[in-house]
């Protein structure tokens, strides 16, 4: 323990918001890796992700696994580093990805930068977005998608993870799942003490005074809302995915492949063209096997 707490000091670990993730990481890379210096080949996306392995999905943030969707249906070449030994990350947060010599923090600012970087491979994702660039149909599907983006990353994925991270009730079944991949008892055990209040105080933060019984009606009538505008369609623009379709897909992921019964996962079972929906957006992005690769 004497080690853990030297680790704390030096490296002056805020156990604040989502820093716990990347505070894992540091501990991770100091005790277990015996700082050995990572080799990063070049013309590779390493993406900065939770330090163990996943049990239920190749990531436990929906941000994260956004990153790693993107990455592998543009056939990107990709490593996912749950080590802490990525590099810099000023803002305390995931994801990050490294790139050569480059980083770029924040989802938002990843699928942009994706998109600028890789040119040759990212038009496919506005294959679904009007019959043609510049076109009004275009530009308006175009605006809706960047809506309906934006609506599911800062309000729809918060309050599935305030219900799912902030009730005791649910909180203590799924940190253990988070928690199991890290092997050192003593990192293990430093995290678990310290992710119940930074998860209350972050997601509080985003849904604000609302009570929990307020959270589930504004998600229940969230979830009401996509399902209808996904109606009978294959994805959200009908048979060609878009950038909206990741982010729906790596939310609504986190309820669906992780076993916790919860009120929100009822909803959504509840939903069968969403449950449709997230095989048909997995099985074009992901087989089977890269599915259950990406989860050790």
């Amino acid at each position: 323990m004497e080690k853990v707490i030297e680790v704390i000091k030096d490296n002056k670990l805020l156990v604040t918001g989502a820093t716990v993730a990347v505070s894992a990481g540091i501990l991770y890379k100091t005790i277990s890796s015996k700082n050995q210096k990572p080799i990063f080949e070049n013309d590779i996306v390493f993406v900065a992700d939770f330090p163990g392995k996943n049990k239920d999905l190749p990531s436990y943030s929906p941000f994260v696994l956004k990153v790693i969707s993107i990455l592998e249906y543009c056939n990107i070449r990709y490593e996912i580093i749950t080590s802490g030994n990525l590099g810099p990350n000023p803002r305390k947060t995931l994801p990050f990805i490294r790139y050569n010599d480059e980083f770029i923090y924040d989802s938002y600012f990843i699928l942009e930068w994706i998109s600028q970087k890789f040119k040759h491979v990212t038009p496919k994702m506005q294959q679904s977005i009007g019959s043609g660039s510049g076109s009004s149909s275009s530009e308006m599907d175009q605006a809706i998608d960047h809506i309906t983006k934006r609506f599911i990353d800062q309000g729809f994925a918060y309050l599935s993870a305030y219900i799912r991270w902030v009730v005791p009730e649910y909180n203590e079944k799924i940190i253990p799942r988070i928690l199991a991949g890290i092997e050192n008892p003593i990192i293990r055990s430093l995290i678990h003490m310290t992710i119940n209040p930074t998860s209350i105080r972050k997601y509080k933060s985003q849904v604000g005074n609302l009570s929990l019984d307020e959270v589930i009606s504004v998600f229940k009538s969230d979830l009401n809302s996509l399902s209808n505008l996904l109606g009978s369609k294959t994805f959200i623009f009908g048979d060609h995915l878009s950038m909206a379709d990741i982010s729906l897909f790596s939310t609504l992921a986190q309820i669906y492949y992780v076993p916790i019964d919860t009120p929100i996962r009822s909803m959504l079972f509840e939903k069968q063209n969403l449950l449709n929906y997230i095989q048909n957006v997995k099985s074009l992005i992901f087989s089977d096997a890269k599915w259950e690769l990406l989860k050790q």
